[in-house]
């Protein structure tokens, strides 16, 4: 049922393209077999022995965040956390003895699968990392075929199985657990206790190294896992492909951005994370929409984290080009988001919060503007940022008559102004906290507009 319910809701948001169509009496369906589901997990979580409810535990989770239902992935998240806890599922050498080949890789593959599922979300949702690498005692799934497996090959590694992508996925998800460490130790800056990693691990290479570390390891794939502009073909057993190339990018890009941002801000970093947005952005924009759409709503999440990471340099500080630039990538994100909303259910809304906040902020530009040709003699007594000359409450006192700014209402927004203290388009601003520390729709809200996909639990009993 959980399977049916993932099958259905990806094939509702054009997981499939258009090879079939979907009656709109079958829209509901995906929330039927979810219901079902939900109702065959007992309460008990210690009489849920075997790999069948870990299974169905992962599988409702992924159903969750493909309805855009965030707590309800982190319910069934917990739910299969616990189970795989209790049956000490991260060490092979606590399974059961009697399993077959078969049954021993079904699990790795499972095991390693909700590895980077956990990983990702941790990412996406600033939540704790639930599994770590370092404590996981199972193998990597075999790179063999199913019918391999079957004739008893199990040794034998062909770097041409789609498993060579989905291994090198995972490895990058490692990267990504360890990077994601990183970045908060960076951040955390507590007062009330020592900094125990500091002690102990030496944190000393560049965040720059460790991508070229990994763009090396990216570069000895075999090629049709680098190709990921190759079309859908219809053809299963090759469209497989395709999908893992388009996979590794995706994953490549958020461990991209995550070493980024633990950067300190500068100009320089300013550049550094507007190249690196452009360079996401045209990677997405090359890979075949079919393949982006299987990704599914995941990947709205993802592209949240491009959007955090321009957000970010839109709170420091800026100049007419930087402005524009990152205004520009801002627009085509929003583009690359409304794109994916055609065919994602729980998409839609995305695009038009991120261009609602950007207008907001055009808006308040645009009365900057405004604002220098009309006062051109009051600009030198503006203090220099909004941050450093303000009157305690966040604003910047002005000197107009009024005790207001001469363009905006009372109530309003602080001038941005240059490292001059004077309001010319062409030095360096800031712009106000007011509008770019709040507005921002990320990690993306997939809830408001789609409450009628709620699954229920219990939904078979309200007949």
């Amino acid at each position: 049922m959980a399977a049916c319910a993932l099958a259905s809701a990806r094939t509702r948001d054009g997981a499939l393209g258009n090879k079939y169509q979907i009656e709109e009496s079958a829209a509901n369906t995906s929330e039927v077999f979810f219901s079902a589901a939900q109702d065959n997990i007992g309460k008990d979580l210690t009489k849920m022995t075997g790999l069948g409810y870990l299974r169905a535990a992962a599988l409702l989770a992924l159903t969750s965040i493909q309805y855009g239902q965030v707590q309800t992935m982190h319910q069934y998240m917990g739910h299969y956390m616990t189970l795989s806890a209790m049956q000490r599922f991260h060490d092979e050498s606590c399974w059961p003895e009697d399993l077959s080949v078969q049954e021993r890789e079904e699990r790795r593959r499972l095991f390693w699968s909700m590895y980077s599922f956990d990983v990702y979300t941790s990412v996406v949702f600033n939540t704790i990392h639930k599994s770590q690498e370092t404590h996981s005692n199972v193998a990597y799934p075999s790179e063999v075929t199913d019918e391999e497996l079957a004739s008893g090959v199990t040794t034998y590694q062909n770097p041409d199985n789609w498993l060579r992508g989905f291994n090198f996925t995972t490895d990058l998800y490692r990267v990504l657990e360890h990077a994601t460490k990183r970045l908060r130790i960076s951040k955390s800056g507590r007062e009330d206790r020592i900094s125990v990693v500091r002690l102990m691990m030496a944190n000393t290479m560049p965040d720059v190294q460790i991508m070229d570390n990994v763009i090396n390891l990216y570069y000895d794939l075999p090629a049709r896992f680098k190709n990921y502009t190759v079309q859908l073909t219809g053809d299963r057993s090759q469209d497989i492909f395709g999908f893992q190339a388009a996979n590794i990018q995706a994953t490549l890009q958020l461990v991209r951005m995550t070493l980024l941002e633990a950067r300190a801000s500068s100009a320089q970093n300013v550049e550094e994370k507007c190249r690196v947005a452009e360079t996401v952005l045209q990677t997405f924009g090359e890979i075949p929409q079919q393949y982006l759409r299987a990704i599914s709503t995941p990947l709205v999440y993802h592209l949240g984290g491009i959007g955090h990471i321009l957000s970010s340099v839109m709170q420091g500080v800026l100049n007419e080009s930087s402005y524009e630039r990152v205004r520009t990538l801002m627009g085509q994100l929003a583009d690359l988001l409304e794109d994916l909303e055609a065919g994602l259910q729980p998409a839609a809304g995305a695009s038009r919060e991120l261009r609602k906040q950007t207008d907001k902020i055009d808006q308040y530009i645009q009365a900057q503007r405004q604002m220098l040709s009309e006062a051109p003699q009051q600009s030198q007594h503006i203090a220099p940022y909004a941050h450093n000359a303000t009157n305690g409450n966040g604003y910047l006192p002005s000197n107009a008559p009024n005790g207001h700014h001469p363009v905006l209402p009372s109530g309003s927004l602080p001038p941005m102004t240059n490292n001059l203290g004077m309001r010319t388009p062409h030095d360096e601003f800031q712009l106000p906290a007011e509008i770019t520390t709040g507005g921002w729709p990320w990690p993306f809200d997939l809830t408001h507009e789609n409450s009628q996909n709620i699954p229920i639990h219990g939904f078979a009993d309200q007949h």
